[in-house]
């Protein structure tokens, strides 16, 4: 697998170990650029739906650039979290929850995805949290979220948190849009 660079070091400031509304144990931090095959497995373990409600589109795999994209990030304009569970001394990463901020702008769009498996335990939650506290702490003034309308899992995440939250149904048939307004978060 071709190695990707990295802009700037990694944070392992943003690693943690969490424990899960049912008691699961999930170790969080900052993707590597290292992490391409995970991310691989990650996604052959997806149901059909849950990439849809991803990428917005119908994905059969992967494409090497598009991998790429999502492990080549540099902790400060492209940040992203996964999730990592170990099992038989095999890690896998069950979800990611990530910020990318829009050209030369203080906003960014936010995407999630957890496998299948592992929704409505309280880790999406847990990662959005994490992802829109650290994008307020570099000073983005709002997070984008483009969503179809069916998906019900990430409108319940988002009505949870209690967000100061702008929503405008469907743009032309194509996603719904949410808009987390970060310098309105109260502390």
């Amino acid at each position: 697998m071709e190695a990707f660079r990295v802009y700037h070091q990694y944070p392992l400031y943003y690693e943690e170990w969490i424990t899960l509304k049912d008691g699961s144990a999930v170790f969080v931090r900052p993707i590597k650029p290292t992490d391409g095959l995970l991310l691989l497995d990650l996604f052959q373990k997806l149901s059909r739906e849950t990439i849809y409600f991803r990428f917005l589109t119908h994905l059969n795999k992967l494409q090497p650039e598009m991998l790429k994209q999502l492990v080549e990030i540099n902790y400060e304009t492209h940040f992203a979290l996964a999730a990592i569970i170990t099992a038989d001394t095999k890690e896998s990463i069950i979800g990611t929850c990530r910020y990318i901020v829009k050209e030369n702008s203080d906003h960014a769009e936010l995407t999630v995805i957890l496998r299948d498996d592992w929704q409505k335990r309280g880790l999406g939650k847990v990662m959005v949290t994490r992802v829109v506290d650290i994008a307020r702490s570099k000073g983005l003034a709002s997070i984008e979220i483009l969503l179809d309308y069916r998906n019900e899992g990430m409108k319940r995440i988002f009505a949870s948190l209690g967000y100061p939250v702008s929503y405008e149904p469907s743009i032309l048939d194509i996603a719904d849009r949410m808009e987390i307004l970060l310098q309105e978060i109260k502390i």
